[in-house]
């Protein structure tokens, strides 16, 4: 019997099989051609609107970006990505629609007390004032440059993590964002119940602090040519809760990042990269005046806390699941011994 697929007719294959695809099509799959329209876009959008910083909308692009770098996939993977980053998303909106309202409370602020307590911890002076007379002048320098990018990177580090973490491993996902939230929240509700002003609040408003102090963290934007940077950021600064001061979550954010890539930073160098980064935000926090070393400190304590109760909270749920498994097993096997 003639095998017909090996039969050709003008010189063309007869059959079910296909020519090899080629290496065009192969590198063009659905998930890269999705991923590339959505970048062109989001430059676009940039380069029109501005660069998205808000956590909201940052949240927003991180799920249209998954869910483009996932086309052609079964429409339930987009879904299932909407619905898993939508309560982060509620969680996001809460805070920001709460910690404004979180000094309206009645508590009393904490002004003199910081800025006594720092300078009583470093032998009369103030780090910020110390940094911003040795450090600040006239004009732009590299390293106001460099504190833009760190301060900015709070907005962007955390989530785009998260949206790594998604794609790699849903359970390591899952992992980050309870720590994330469990931060988020330990926060805001000392921002109510201990609302604390920053360095520049008790030299400019209370007098706390008699050498003038800057905010210095958007200084360095024009520089880079982001001026729209720089005009969200002094809008979002205005319209944010100017006593939410202690702890530092950006300190605490910094570090939660440092701490979860610890583990998966193989080589010397990413480790130092790792390491670097909660402190150049440190240094950032303080010279730019929106923190004392005190609210970074209390900042990186926060994180030590919440690594510590999410964790616990993890081996209970492990320890629970593990005796739910194994608990008919085990009926069973007792009851064979009994008979």
């Amino acid at each position: 019997m003639t095998d017909l697929k090996s039969e050709s007719v003008a010189g063309e294959p007869v059959g079910d099989d296909e020519p090899p695809a080629s290496p065009a099509r192969r590198f063009l799959t659905p998930g890269r051609t999705g991923l590339g329209v959505y970048l062109m876009v989001l430059v676009c959008y940039s380069a029109l609107e501005g660069i998205p910083m808000d956590r909201v909308g940052q949240t927003g692009w991180i799920i249209i970006g998954m869910i483009a770098v996932k086309v052609g996939r079964p429409w339930r993977e987009h879904v299932r990505t909407f619905l898993d980053w939508l309560p982060l998303l509620a969680a996001l909106i809460l805070y920001d629609h709460t910690r404004g309202i979180a000094d309206t409370l009645g508590m009393p602020v904490r002004v003199a007390e910081l800025a006594d307590l720092e300078s009583w911890l470093f032998g009369g002076t103030v780090p910020t004032v110390w940094l911003q007379e040795h450090f600040f002048q006239s004009t732009v320098r590299w390293w106001d440059v460099a504190i833009a990018i760190v301060y900015f990177s709070h907005f962007v580090v955390p989530w785009a993590i998260a949206a790594a973490f998604y794609m790699w491993s849903r359970d390591r996902w899952v992992s980050y964002i309870r720590r994330v939230l469990l931060l988020t929240y330990a926060g805001l509700l000392t921002y109510v119940l201990l609302p604390a002003a920053p360095p520049w609040f008790a030299a400019a408003r209370t007098g706390d602090i008699h050498e003038p102090v800057y905010r210095l963290v958007g200084r360095g934007w024009n520089e880079l040519g982001l001026r729209s940077a720089n005009a969200w950021l002094s809008d979002a600064q205005g319209g944010a809760n100017e006593v939410a001061a202690l702890p530092s979550l950006h300190a605490g954010f910094a570090m939660l990042v440092a701490v979860t890539l610890w583990p998966l930073a193989r080589h010397w160098a990413l480790r130092a990269l790792v390491v670097a980064f909660p402190l150049a935000m440190a240094f950032t926090l303080v010279y730019g005046g929106e923190h004392y070393v005190v609210d970074v400190v209390m900042g990186w304590f926060y994180v030590a806390g919440v690594m510590g109760v999410a964790h616990l909270w993890e081996r209970w749920r492990a320890g629970r699941a593990t005796v739910v498994a194994v608990g008919p097993e085990h009926e069973a096997l007792k009851g064979r011994q009994e008979v």
